[in-house]
């Protein structure tokens, strides 16, 4: 995943927001499902530490978005950056806001497919 094929960190306060296109959401979650591991986004990097446990996210310096739990914890992440992606592929209306999934403190978020024939 390269420049704009990264998700990014998008964060004011304490609200945390994970977004990006579609396919950028699918390659996290292949990185990231089930193991802990450490993936670029396209403005810092997400650091994942399977542990026992609750799921617990913190923003520190960097900046860094670090998840920590047990993979039951985790998997209502992981599963949000799949199915966030299969709701913007896949809505007829994309008039309202882009399909989101709340998970703890953070929201992931899947921005809408970008139709290469709405100009023609």
């Amino acid at each position: 995943m390269i420049g704009d094929q990264r998700c990014r960190l998008r964060y004011h306060g304490d609200d945390l927001d994970l977004a990006g296109r579609t396919e950028a959401l699918r390659a996290l979650a292949a990185v990231l499902r089930g193991s802990s591991g450490e993936a670029p986004l396209a403005n810092g990097t997400i650091v994942q530490a399977v542990t026992g446990g609750a799921l617990t996210v913190a923003l520190e310096a960097g900046p860094t978005l670090r998840l920590t739990g047990s993979a039951a914890a985790l998997e209502p992440f992981w599963a949000a950056l799949e199915t966030t992606a299969e709701q913007a592929e896949t809505a007829t209306d994309r008039t309202g806001a882009e399909p989101h999934v709340h998970v703890g403190p953070l929201v992931v978020t899947a921005e809408w497919p970008v139709d290469p024939l709405a100009d023609v």
